[in-house]
């Protein structure tokens, strides 16, 4: 990852509060991997397994731990969690390209005269932003955005291209939504009528705490009575579904291709690998890690981890295991 602008290696090791050991003069460019890194890039060594590259990279310093320092021929800035300041690294770097930032509101832009936006928002082309909706400070709205009634979105919150937030949506401060996610829409609700469906109509809302990011393709249904909560540092991968009054705890992590039905609530500080399955009006604790591809049918109210599901084996073996497990029952009375 490289920016047009540099920083120095003094000024980067100061914002990510670690210590440098080589010239705080020396201006860089980006951040790359030890294999790919060039004489204007630094890099990083987060696990043993790399330290062969460290040996022949042309990185001109390295974010290391203070036990593998002396390993590396070039400068280093040296932290108690290199995979940390890493992360903080490219944040630094992606601040640096203000040049390809957009500025101000497009004149293709349909606002609401009833729209209240913050002077230093910036909104692209297409976007339609409709009745009392609030745009807070520093927000940025890419192309082709439609922002139903009545939704407010926090200062410095960023929306990628092609999204949709339907109305009386809350998203709080410093937030990021990708490409093509849709915020709001009804759940799935409907009563039996003979033959027919009678459509249960959703009322309530999607509130979403601050520092939150939800990845492209997403798709968060609001409440039907009551809302659905996203808390504070929630983070979303791409393709997740979360149905009607689904409530997701602090700083939870949820990847790709994960469904959660209605009503169900996910604790603090959980992990919910890819693929995964949860049915609805469950409740799981703090501190849960549920591994990829399992099917969650009931609460869990101890935190660890979970697992379903079986492992790749080759096809052979697996029918022959799926032919003993439906005999397991008989086994067991035995």
């Amino acid at each position: 990852m490289s920016s047009e602008k540099g920083i120095t290696l003094g000024e980067l090791t100061k914002r990510l509060k670690a210590k440098l050991v080589g010239d705080p003069q020396k201006e860089v460019f980006g951040i790359n991997t030890l294999k790919n890194a060039s004489a204007d890039e630094i890099s990083f060594l987060s696990r043993s397994s790399y330290i062969k590259d460290l040996k022949s990279t042309l990185a001109c310093a390295v974010i290391i731990s203070e036990d593998q320092a002396s390993l590396a021929s070039c400068d280093v800035i040296v932290g108690t969690d290199p995979y940390l300041l890493y992360a903080k690294c490219t944040k630094i770097f992606k601040d640096l390209e203000k040049n390809k930032v957009m500025k101000g509101i497009s004149e293709k832009a349909e606002i609401s005269s009833s729209a209240r936006v913050n002077p230093s928002a910036c909104i692209g082309p297409f976007c339609q932003i409709g009745d009392n909706v609030e745009i807070g400070e520093g927000v940025s709205l890419g192309s082709g955005i439609k922002i139903y009634d009545a939704s407010k979105i926090g200062n410095g919150t960023k929306i990628y291209s092609n999204s949709t937030i339907y109305h009386s949506v809350i998203i709080g401060r410093n937030c990021i939504v990708h490409s093509g996610t849709v915020i709001g829409s009804d759940g799935f609700g409907f009563a039996r009528e003979k033959d027919n469906w009678v459509k249960i109509e959703h009322l309530g809302k999607v509130i979403i705490g601050d520092n939150v990011e939800i990845g492209s393709n997403c798709s968060i249904a609001r409440g039907s009575l009551g809302d659905t909560f996203i808390n504070d540092e929630v983070k979303i991968d791409n393709q997740v579904h979360l149905a009607h009054n689904v409530n997701i705890g602090r700083a939870t992590a949820i990847a790709a291709n994960t469904a959660i039905a209605g009503s169900t609530s996910v604790g603090k500080n959980c992990t919910i690998s890819g693929g995964c399955g949860i049915i609805d009006n469950l409740k799981i604790t703090d501190s849960v890690n549920i591994t990829a591809h399992s099917l969650v049918t009931k609460s869990i109210n101890k935190s660890g981890t979970y697992t379903s599901g079986t492992v790749l084996m080759e096809h052979s073996l697996w029918k022959r295991n799926a032919i003993a497990f439906k005999k397991l029952k008989d086994f067991i009375k035995k």
